[in-house]
């Protein structure tokens, strides 16, 4: 009987000894780990203090001031405009220019289409800009250039240089009233100038003019002649092929035209002179 009660008393001391051996492994786990993070905290801290006694040396440091800024791309807009939009006066430290503001400044100006600005270390900053590139003046109760996507962007200046075709026919009011076929109307214009300067025949080597109707489509003047070229809507590039062999047919027997209309492909009219 004394061994049977012993050996039970055994068989309940021994998980009561286990039970504190895991106590005491997990109290020195969690001691173990909050030691860890409290030196990573530490080391965080340090780090953060190090960067910015850095930074604020950077930016005290005459080594990183700008002392020059390239400007690359510029045609139409002078270095001293660009310069004047980039809002740096004196010499900033390069760590303080705030790239993301000058190229919304830079952006702001009209005749820009798409601009990068970077740092060139230690103390220059370069500008590579894209103008954007006229393909016609539209003409609205102003003068106003338009370029290859159909934006109209800037007018014309007093000094600039008429040397693009006019496109007639609309009003701001139109373009207020109804932009979605007013936009219509200047892609089809610019569509037929793109395929004019492609193929280069006579009469349409050069276009002055071209005027945009709702109704009727539209219509050019050429620049050399001055004849009136009626193309509708559609198969401009059909239409020019026919409109060359026409003109070649008129000079060859001593003919000149006033208009050609061209509307319809399958019926080309002309009035011609002696």
């Amino acid at each position: 009987m004394g061994e049977t009660i012993t050996v039970r008393d055994g068989k309940f001391l021994r998980p009561k000894a286990r039970r504190e051996e895991r106590g005491g492994e997990k109290f020195q786990g969690i001691v173990k780990k909050t030691i860890r993070v409290a030196f990573q905290l530490l080391l965080l801290s340090f780090s953060l203090f190090i960067g910015h006694w850095v930074y604020v040396h950077l930016l005290g440091d005459p080594y990183f001031r700008v002392r020059e800024v390239e400007v690359e791309g510029g045609r139409k807009i002078s270095k001293e405009t660009l310069l004047s939009l980039t809002v740096m006066e004196g010499m900033p430290n390069l760590f303080s220019v705030k790239l993301k503001e000058v190229v919304k400044r830079l952006e702001s100006y009209p005749w820009i289409e798409q601009v990068k600005v970077r740092k060139v270390f230690p103390n220059k900053i370069l500008i590579q800009i894209e103008e954007r590139k006229p393909m016609a003046i539209i003409q609205l109760e102003e003068l106003y250039y338009i370029d290859t996507k159909g934006e109209i962007f800037s007018p014309v200046g007093d000094r600039d240089e008429y040397n693009y075709p006019y496109l007639t026919g609309l009003t701001h009011r139109g373009l207020e009233k109804d932009p979605v076929e007013a936009k219509r109307l200047i892609m089809k214009a610019l569509e037929l100038l793109r395929i004019v300067d492609q193929e280069k025949v006579p009469p349409l080597g050069e276009i002055s003019e071209i005027h945009m109707e709702k109704t009727f489509g539209i219509h050019c003047f050429t620049k050399a002649e001055g004849v009136e070229v009626k193309m509708g809507w559609e198969d401009f590039g059909e239409k020019l092929k026919r409109l060359s062999l026409i003109w070649s047919d008129l000079r060859k027997r001593g003919f000149s035209a006033t208009s050609i209309d061209c509307s319809d492909l399958k019926r080309i009219l002309v009035k011609k002179i002696p």
